[in-house]
């Protein structure tokens, strides 16, 4: 139990409900066993730069996972093993090969399959430097999507969406070095640099996959947990978003969520779909607003609405910044990163709160096709610098009643300005717009939507309902200037509300 949630067994008791083991929580302190980036564009000229770091003394499994932005249907994703201390850079750009987007790094820590490798019809590359750098390219990939389910087939999906990093678990040695069998288990020295930054052996570890303990199957004496531990978190990442053309660059940080894997080994081949953020302990830890402003721990219905519950808000508010004199443009980037699991249900009905439309990729209405995305209903309210609002005649508050609009995307990218106002972000892909009356001032989107809590945190007899949704983001300001221009990007504010009269949620 991580010392800031010391309270959490107390927080249970007080309100009511037996005290249960802690459960996954957003760390303010941002470091994690899981990094949720928001956001990643590769469309034009864009790059999305995002690095993941190693911040304790164990070799780290982890899974890299991209995936597209209108449903979350994956496009890539490969195992990363991350010395000690390792930080781990790489890019998301354009395919220079086709449509869609693609990772690029030059870093030396081990991937597998090492990224350039095949892939099918989105081979990758590899090219090494007059100075022995060597650069590695990897095209995304529409496999997922690219069938009878989806309308929307295209690659070009994939050039923006965001990213899912799990940590699998710690690496350890298994046996001696000395002995022929210990040579192919020394997992973690593969794995950590040398005196030259390059780790001992990554091919050590392919092989572990390819032919060794962790690839083969249980009958035959494999075991992918060999060698590996329980997470313990320690991760954090960093990312910036640059067009050296429009000359901005917008930097922003993951969501970092710990004690999301509790006890259980995470490691999995390369190719497979798990870990994803659906597979976390069903216990979360939450702050109740009850009367008792503390945290509360309660058990949900699966791991995917323990993380939801995790990262619910039912407000998000932060600056819109239009100024002409200065060439003022702003975005907003919302994103719902747990949404798929929630959503992507043949019928409405089957929806999993606090979400309430099912995704259909395709359906047809009389004789033509057609997709139709899971949309989500959501309150503007708009004020400038003085306290004008969006629909009030005389300017001043009280205010009258705010508008309402949908987010579709589960990325959304939206442009503050009437429709065909251009990105601060140079975003094309997917990008919606949002009038904004004002030359400058604030914003925020409320979400009437509701989950209940687990019954550990009932008030009496009556269930606590936690009204919003998992929602992360940031704001994005360009300052558009020419040559001479400048980005900032801020994190999205947010807040909680909760009631005590509905009933539970469904489960899975």
């Amino acid at each position: 139990m991580k010392k800031n949630l010391i309270s959490l067994a107390v927080a249970a008791s007080v309100l009511g409900g037996a005290a249960v083991q802690a459960g996954q929580y957003v760390n303010a302190q941002k470091t994690g066993e899981i990094l949720l980036f928001p956001f990643y564009n590769a469309d034009g000229k864009n790059a999305t730069n995002m690095h993941v770091v190693n911040t304790t003394s164990r070799v780290k499994a982890v899974k890299i996972r991209f995936v597209e932005y209108k449903n979350s249907d994956e496009v890539l994703d490969f195992n990363l093993y991350l010395s000690p201390q390792d930080h781990f850079a790489f890019g998301v750009v354009a395919d220079e090969g086709g449509n869609g987007a693609a990772v690029i790094t030059a870093d030396n820590s081990c991937t597998v399959p090492a990224l350039g490798s095949a892939n099918g019809a989105f081979p990758g590359t590899t090219v090494t430097n007059a100075d022995g750098t060597v650069v590695r390219r990897q095209p995304f990939v529409n496999y997922q999507y690219a069938n009878t389910k989806d309308l929307d087939s295209s690659v070009e999906r994939t050039l923006t969406g965001h990213v899912e990093v799990i940590e699998m678990g710690n690496v350890s040695n298994i046996g001696s070095a000395a002995t022929a069998a210990g040579k192919l288990t020394q997992y973690a020295t593969f794995a950590t640099h040398g005196p030259t930054g390059i780790p001992s052996n990554c091919a050590g570890l392919d092989a572990a996959w390819a032919s060794g303990i962790w690839g083969k199957t249980v009958a035959s004496g494999g075991d992918s947990s060999s060698g590996i531990s329980a997470p313990t978190g320690g991760l954090y990442g960093l990312a910036y978003h640059i067009n050296v053309d429009a000359a901005a660059a917008f930097g922003f940080e993951p969501t970092a969520i710990d004690d999301w894997a509790g006890a259980t080994v995470e490691h999995t081949n390369p190719g497979s779909l798990k870990p994803s953020i659906t597979d976390g302990v069903a216990t979360v830890a939450f702050k109740h607003g009850l009367g008792k402003d503390q945290h509360v721990e309660a058990t949900q219905n699966s791991g995917v609405e323990a993380t939801s519950m995790a990262l619910m808000t039912a407000t998000v508010s932060n600056d819109v910044m239009l100024n002409s004199a200065i060439g003022g443009m702003t975005d907003w980037v919302v994103t719902f990163p747990t949404k798929r699991a929630h959503v992507d249900k043949a019928l409405a009905a089957s929806v999993v709160p606090p979400f309430t439309d099912n995704w259909r990729g395709i359906y047809k209405s009389g004789s033509v096709y057609k997709e139709d995305q899971a949309c989500e209903p959501v309150t503007i309210g708009q004020w400038d610098r003085e306290e004008a609002y969006t629909a009030a005649e005389n300017g001043f508050s009280p205010s009258p009643a705010a508008v309402t609009s949908k987010i579709c995307n589960e990325v959304a990218v939206i442009a503050m300005g009437a429709t065909g106002t251009a990105s601060a972000l140079s975003v094309t892909t997917g990008l919606t717009n949002l009038g904004f009356p004002y030359v400058e001032g604030w914003q925020r989107f409320s979400f009437g939507q509701q989950m209940v809590l687990g019954p550990e945190a009932s008030n009496g007899n009556n269930p606590v309902s936690v009204k919003g949704l998992p929602v992360i983001g940031f704001a994005a300001y360009k300052v558009n200037n020419g040559a001479m221009s400048y980005g900032h990007a801020a994190e999205h504010k947010s807040s909680t509300a909760y009631s005590s009269t509905l009933p539970p949620s469904s489960a899975f």
